[in-house]
């Protein structure tokens, strides 16, 4: 038996794919002013001429990134809200618990979203272009408690978004505190706190 042909666009997009791949670790690791479109080929195992064949530049390769990985964020975080069972505050503390956990089983990607938002923060011109999908995360959090508002769950005079981005923020200070200090955040410290923030703002069930 011979092995089967790929088909052109069935190769083309494992090409790509790869390349975001490779690209993901060596951003994580290099930074993005230290990376190169070198470093990036050599660890995908392409030439220079097949990164450039499907990225522009580096910062067209690091923006393709950035944009695939916030959409599996968002995708993660609706899917997961989704399934969970229990009460609001109970299904906010479950995400959170996958999220730290995500942290600590996938460092890399964690490395990588922080490096994102180093390079929106320092360079003007990319800023431009991040800012719309910097909001996603938050902005899929805030949806869904703006969900639980309509349905009279939660209280009507808390802001969505802003407490959308404490919580986004929050996990993103405890991650970096974990990297610095190992040991120093307990893996179940995330979600034990989003879930008595969530309790605070929740509406008391009453009996009938």
């Amino acid at each position: 038996m011979t092995a089967r042909r790929m088909p052109r666009a069935e190769r083309a997009a494992q090409t790509k794919a790869e390349l975001l791949a490779a690209a993901a670790r060596v951003f994580a690791r290099r930074g993005y002013a230290g990376a190169s479109i070198a470093d990036i080929a050599e660890e995908a195992g392409y030439s220079h001429g097949a990164v450039y064949s499907n990225f522009e530049s580096k910062q067209e390769l690091f923006f393709a990134l950035f944009d695939a990985s916030t959409d599996d964020r968002v995708e993660m975080i609706t899917a997961f809200f989704a399934q969970a069972s229990g009460t609001f505050a109970e299904r906010v503390k479950a995400l959170a618990d996958a999220s730290t956990r995500q942290v600590r089983d996938d460092p890399d990607r964690f490395l990588l979203n922080l490096e994102f938002s180093l390079v929106a923060a320092r360079d003007p011109a990319l800023r431009e272009r991040f800012i719309e999908r910097i909001a996603a995360i938050p902005r899929a959090i805030a949806g869904i408690i703006a969900d639980e508002q309509r349905a009279g769950r939660i209280d009507g005079s808390v802001d969505p978004m802003e407490l959308a981005l404490g919580i986004h923020a929050l996990g993103v200070g405890l991650g970096i505190d974990h990297w610095i200090v190992p040991g120093a955040v307990r893996p179940e410290f995330f979600g034990e706190l989003v879930g008595r923030i969530m309790s605070t703002v929740a509406v008391p069930e009453v009996d009938g």
